[in-house]
């Protein structure tokens, strides 16, 4: 995740949310009916207050190196798209779509108040349809796919604000530990897995505490150079993974779980010995 430390990209055209997609970073995400505040560009070189969410999908690289190209795309478009309404509902501003994660932004170019809480909150809601896009799959019997999990780091605190081209506002930078600290607590993160810094957790605990649970855990370090990061779930239990239906070899006739079945020719079987007795046969 070292990479989206390094290359936070501010794109802050609101008329470009058509332009969401794995290889076009998305502008700034904030749905018509809600933005009631003008977007104005922000000044080049200020300090502002602003809260950082980084999500990447864990084990998406070794599923795209055993799928086929048109399969890793549709993935990674369905993914995107659903992060991004997410973020979208929360009046975030979509920083980056870089590789199998996605970074974005609350408090730019506009900080309000409530921006520590509709980031926590949006890294919930991106777990939970995280989690419903993954039973589409399994379901979809997508090879691979029961592997996947969404790991999200979430910082708050103060970020500069460079323009990237003098005399342009489309181009700007964020920079400063908020970054690196959600890109690196994201890297930390197990799929599945929010871990908030301790400024975001201080910011929205007290609001927060009826309706999330928040948990310490040691990221590394002894003593004072202890580490401490806060999961974050919710109070209530959420959706849980459905798993495929079993399907029938057509060797044998026994039942085989999909996600650990050998593939062969889009059918399924209990071991190697009966794909190539099948393959044979059909020779």
């Amino acid at each position: 995740m070292s990479d989206v430390s390094r290359g936070v990209r501010r794109r802050l055209n609101p008329r470009r949310r058509a332009d969401v997609g794995p290889e076009r970073p998305a502008a700034l995400a904030v749905p018509e009916t809600a933005a009631t505040v003008p977007v104005t560009a922000p000044r080049n070189g200020v300090r502002v207050r602003a809260c950082v969410v980084v999500a990447r999908v864990r084990g998406l690289s070794e599923v795209a190196a055993r799928l086929e190209p048109p399969r890793v795309v549709r993935l990674l478009e369905e993914f995107f798209a659903t992060m991004t309404d997410v973020a979208v509902a929360q009046r975030a501003a979509i920083d980056t779509l870089l590789g199998e994660a996605i970074v974005v932004f609350y408090g730019m170019p506009v900080p309000r108040r409530d921006d520590p809480m509709r980031a926590v909150r949006t890294a919930v809601a991106m777990q939970r349809a995280f989690l419903s896009l993954r039973n589409r799959w399994l379901a979809r019997r997508e090879e691979g796919v029961a592997q996947l999990g969404l790991a999200i780091g979430v910082a708050a605190g103060e970020v500069l604000i460079a323009s990237l081209r003098p005399g342009a506002w489309l181009d700007y930078t964020a920079v400063g530990d908020p970054v690196n600290n959600a890109a690196e607590l994201c890297g930390a993160a197990r799929g599945g897995e929010t871990l908030l810094d301790e400024a975001a957790h201080a910011s929205v605990f007290v609001r927060l505490e009826g309706e999330l649970r928040f948990t310490s855990r040691t990221l590394g370090g002894r003593g004072r150079n202890a580490r401490m990061a806060y999961r974050v779930t919710p109070q209530r239990g959420g959706l849980r993974v459905v798993p495929p239906r079993p399907m029938l070899d057509p060797v044998c006739g026994s039942e085989v779980d999909p996600r650990n079945a050998v593939r062969e020719q889009d059918r399924y079987f209990c071991s190697a010995a009966c794909a190539r007795r099948f393959v044979v046969d059909t020779i």
